[in-house]
């Protein structure tokens, strides 16, 4: 991995700035879910794992507008640890992510800078449902929703292309399907506060100008953060989902065209 970034950077053709790519990805992550208490903000529970995962995306510059859009998929393992309830190995996390972007590109002699927003939409199931923790605990599935603004800035030159994004969070929705453990309906819980950042840092490793093919392959770098706030009681008054954070860092292999 270090003998290929540093390959990049010995490369001193510029690569043009396109305006319109298409681009495909694999990637794979570390991810890390951890709750709080709703009292005292100490550690409830955590889950950490991995997710695999495949990206689509089009970014379009068309007379000075900004058009994008991206689309995640992912499936993952994570295992969880509470100091209440004990431990499970291996629960299936799934995730699916779309997002639309509109802003104005600021073009340079040799570089692009582009202001943007959007609305973005993101879908999680952590899949515990008919599992046991090690204390017997009964598990179960958790389905969350979020709907966000994306404020962001994105910058390229050269063989480099750095984006940084500030996630509104608008709103979110978590169903727990306690009904799993015996209980008779499952806990909907409405969350209304909540924030999160995405960085990410690309690096092609080839050129436009040099690849008759049309195409370029690179590397990027991620980091995505979610910070949700305690929920609402649901409508029984007697449940709510306690703050949680979330954190994925990977790496992405893509192909533009």
């Amino acid at each position: 991995m270090i003998t290929g970034i540093l390959y990049c950077v010995s490369i001193t053709s510029v690569q043009s700035l396109e305006n319109n790519k298409n681009s495909f990805a694999l990637y794979y992550g570390s991810k890390v879910y951890e709750e709080r208490h709703p009292f005292d903000d100490s550690f409830f529970m955590s889950q950490d794992g991995f997710m695999i995962g495949v990206q689509w995306a089009n970014d379009s510059y068309d007379e000075d507008v900004y058009n994008g859009w991206s689309s995640k998929i992912a499936i993952g393992s994570v295992d969880y640890t509470s100091a209440g309830s004990g431990t499970m190995e291996n629960i299936m996390d799934y995730q699916i992510e779309e997002v639309y972007y509109l802003g104005i590109p600021f073009e340079h002699s040799d570089s692009r800078t582009t202001v943007f927003s959007g609305i973005g939409g993101r879908f999680l199931l952590n899949a515990s449902g008919n599992k046991l923790t090690s204390t017997g605990h009964c598990g179960y599935d958790r389905e969350s929703r979020y709907v966000y603004l994306p404020l962001g800035i994105n910058f390229e030159k050269d063989l480099f292309e750095f984006r940084g994004e500030y996630l509104y969070f608008l709103y979110g929705q978590q169903t727990s399907k306690i009904s799993q453990c015996g209980y008779s309906s499952d806990v909907t819980n409405d969350q209304e506060e909540g924030s999160g950042i995405k960085l990410s840092l690309k690096i092609y490793t080839d050129n436009k100008q040099q690849n008759s093919s049309g195409k370029n392959f690179g590397y990027e770098f991620y980091m995505d953060y979610w910070d949700i706030a305690d929920s609402k009681l649901d409508e029984s008054g007697n449940f709510m989902e306690p703050r949680n954070t979330t954190a994925e860092t990977g790496v992405k292999v893509f192909w533009s065209f």
